[in-house]
């Protein structure tokens, strides 16, 4: 090819399409004065010469697995709604993805079998009583401009997500940090907060009651550099040239509705340095989501979220496409919740019967294939204290048994059972076919006629609270990886009409024995096995995701944990994506495996 046919065929590109380029806003660059040469920034990647069995070194000095494809190569592109921030600065729910996590440093993260790790902070202990958590932060952290990170911007941190002038809309996950509901409502004030820097590499936290899964709550500690929020305000975390956060990647590129670019932060100090050298996350609107499925297919993203029954099952039929699903626990769990201080719920024989009368293989096979395994308990197997093995006869169907409990609690073949409604909350699968289908087996096994009522979320968990409802299918997803989390909502100081008196005991030691953790798993066992014979709940089934990967990538989170499961769930939110690289497999003679390629690409070997 000539060099007068390619100016000739850019001119003609540039002619007829102008509009349709989508230039980059100068706006949007990365400021290079914002990245300081006294901080160092590394050479240029290189292949050692000397070995060629040796690993590649990426643009940051990190060495590269041995069957990891060459740095120019280490792409990972997906798709991600767009939103307001890349930073939890005043907002939670207005940020993009979880990326997050990645241009911004945590006290603490966790590895794929759900064990801490260090961050920011290298090490951390608990006082004698257990109420104050001390972490220890590494002393030569700085954010990308050069200003160090201090334990005192952690502390500004949580005060300003404690402030009831921000309007922090995660401000109830950190409930158990003393004085936090108080300050968070106006009746303390802020600098009660039990959160305090007691110098620039100590922070403390203090609680009311020892509270052994406090470290795991601060995996969602993310920092917000103080210098930056009071110059720039929230929007401090939507322009290059002003994130210069503290985690491993930096932000590079921020395209409304178009893309988010992420590269490797130079001058990250940490110890979870990643592989890859761009992280493309490109934006949709949320209310229009882009056809995931053909574009993996395509080649224009490595991973893909599968998001209906039909894509499932067209990928479980493909003989190239099935070996690239990951299918994996969500570690939520629907269930359906009863009123057992009123009649005639508040009959263990009605209740049980309910459970046996549900065949929860069927209501999976049917409404939920591919989205959903049946549960027998609240605990999803792979968290810490599921025990689903032991639980399972507790509630298995049983329709005959189901039929002879309901007439022994007076209602033979149903016969003079209340008008009993089933509320669901919202539009998800909890309003679709599965509600239907319990509703059936409900008339099918025990001759009862129950209604279906479909609510507004928020309507429906301000009628829940006010204890207005009587019988329900609701789902509840984990907020952090301890059984408490789970189980807790079962307390009488949860969301739900039951009550026991050895549930309340046994959770109440549990949620505050440290040291033993043995000991802790064993008591949310027994919890759960009261929870369970006691039907406070009758359960029915666990979520599931499922997703597509490139056979090229490699992760810890697409690894098999020590519970058998994979951490991808966890990885959403804690970062395992730093252990995330492309293999060679990537490139097969000269050319991009499973990778599609556009003009502008092949014109300028760019890649993507």
């Amino acid at each position: 090819m000539t060099v007068r046919f390619v100016i000739a065929l850019l001119s003609a590109a540039l002619i007829a399409g102008t509009a349709a380029l989508a230039w980059p806003d100068a706006s949007a660059w990365p400021d290079a004065s914002a990245w300081p040469d006294a901080l160092g920034t590394p050479d240029a990647p290189d292949r050692p010469d000397a070995d060629p069995s040796a690993p590649y070194t990426n643009s940051i000095g990190v060495p590269l697995p041995p069957d990891a494809a060459p740095p120019e190569r280490q792409v990972f592109t997906s798709f991600k709604a767009e939103d307001r921030y890349l930073d939890m600065a005043t907002s939670h729910y207005q940020v993009i993805g979880h990326d997050y996590a990645l241009v911004n440093e945590p006290l603490v993260r966790m590895d794929r079998n759900y064990n801490l790790l260090p961050a920011a902070a290298t090490r951390w202990e608990v006082s004698g009583d257990g109420l104050t958590w001390t972490f220890h932060l590494q002393p030569d952290l700085i954010f990308a401009d050069g200003h160090p990170l201090t334990a005192f911007d952690f502390e500004d941190t949580f005060k300003r997500w404690a402030d009831p002038a921000t309007g922090f809309d995660l401000e109830w996950y950190y409930r158990s940090i003393r004085n936090w509901s108080e300050v968070v409502a106006a009746e303390l004030p802020l600098d009660s907060l039990g959160v305090t820097a007691l110098d620039d590499q100590t922070i403390a936290f203090a609680t009311d009651e020892p509270t052994p899964y406090l470290p795991l709550i601060l995996t969602f500690s993310w920092v917000t550099p103080t210098h930056l929020f009071e110059k720039y305000g929230p929007g401090w975390s939507t322009r290059p040239e002003t994130l210069l956060g503290s985690g491993p990647f930096r932000l590079v590129e921020w395209s409304k509705l178009d893309r988010i670019v992420l590269a490797p932060n130079p001058h990250y100090r940490g110890p979870h340095k990643p592989f890859l050298e761009k992280v493309v996350s490109k934006l949709y609107n949320a209310a229009v989501p882009p056809p995931m499925l053909s574009s993996y297919e395509a080649g224009a993203v490595d991973q893909a979220v599968l998001t209906n029954q039909a894509e499932i099952n067209r990928v479980k039929n493909d003989p190239v496409l099935r070996d690239q699903l990951v299918t994996y626990m969500a570690f939520s769990t629907t269930y359906l919740m009863m009123d057992t201080f009123r009649p005639p719920f508040d009959d263990l024989r009605v209740r049980q019967a309910f459970s046996h009368a549900i065949d929860t293989e069927a209501l999976v096979m049917s409404a939920l294939q591919g989205v959903a395994v049946p549960s027998v308990s609240m605990l999803p197997e792979g968290l810490p204290a599921a025990n689903p093995r032991e639980l399972a006869p507790v509630q298995r169907f049983d329709p005959v048994r189901a039929r002879q409990l309901l007439a022994e609690a007076g209602y033979p073949d149903g016969r003079g059972f209340p008008r009993t409604v089933m509320w669901t909350r919202g539009t998800n699968l909890q309003g679709g076919q599965a509600p239907q289908a319990v509703q059936a087996m409900l008339k099918r096994h025990l001759n009862l006629d129950i209604g279906v009522q479909n609510t507004e979320a928020k309507l429906f968990m301000e009628t829940m609270y006010e204890g207005n409802i009587a019988f329900a299918m609701i789902p509840y997803g984990y907020d952090y990886m301890d059984p408490s989390n789970l189980l807790g909502i079962w307390l009488s100081t949860g969301r739900h009409a039951w009550y026991d008196q050895r549930f309340e005991s046994i959770m109440a030691e549990a949620n505050r024995l440290i040291g033993d953790p043995a000991r802790r798993i064993a008591l949310y066992e027994e919890a759960e096995r009261i929870l369970v014979e006691d039907v406070a709940g009758v359960f029915l089934w666990h979520g599931q995701f499922n997703e597509l990967w490139k056979p090229y990538l490699r992760t810890e989170a697409l690894e098999r944990n020590d519970r058998g499961g994979y951490a991808i769930r966890v990885d959403k939110h804690l970062n395992l994506s730093t252990t995330l690289y492309v293999t060679e497999d990537v490139v097969k003679d000269g050319a991009v495996e499973g990778r599609s390629q556009g003009f502008w690409d092949w014109l300028f070997g760019s890649g993507r």
